[in-house]
């Protein structure tokens, strides 16, 4: 990992979902996905996320960062019960992951009782390197999209 110091600019730290059950999300991104929780904890009613995410400051939030094995803290989770549903699927924005089996992952994703996409192949390398990729919705209605090289 490059130090902070020494990272060229820009850089893109980390995605963050809100989401209405930390539980249920990690079951997305830590289980099915890979990611490794580095830290979960409650978060102070002075928190940036309550004035990012409009979110009521009665509403209690916990914030968790996972990590990617290329990058620490790749991904955060902002559990906001009730809250992130009331926002309706949010899907102007996409996390686009690289994964080892995207046929693998589907099934996995579609085990966990999540919608999916067709799965595609893309070999027209004017578009980009060969890959597989499909997408699903997590239990919050985010975007995913999983890829992987051919």
């Amino acid at each position: 990992m490059i130090p902070a110091a020494e990272r060229p600019l820009p850089y893109f730290q980390r995605a963050a979902l809100l989401v209405d059950d930390l539980d249920k999300a990690f079951e997305v991104y830590r289980d099915l996905l890979g990611f490794t929780l580095e830290y979960i904890g409650d978060q102070e009613s002075d928190a940036y996320a309550y004035e990012i995410f409009d979110i009521p400051e009665t509403v209690v939030i916990r914030f968790a960062a996972l990590s990617s094995e290329s990058q620490q803290r790749t991904l955060a989770l902002i559990e906001a019960p009730g809250h992130a549903a009331s926002l309706g699927a949010p899907r102007r924005a996409a996390a686009v992951i690289q994964v080892p089996s995207v046929k693998e992952t589907l099934d996995a994703a579609k085990g966990l009782g999540l919608d999916t996409c067709e799965l595609r192949t893309e070999l027209d390398p004017a578009k980009g390197p060969a890959r597989t990729e499909s997408g699903f919705y997590d239990h919050d209605g985010h975007t995913v999209v999983i890829y992987n090289l051919e």
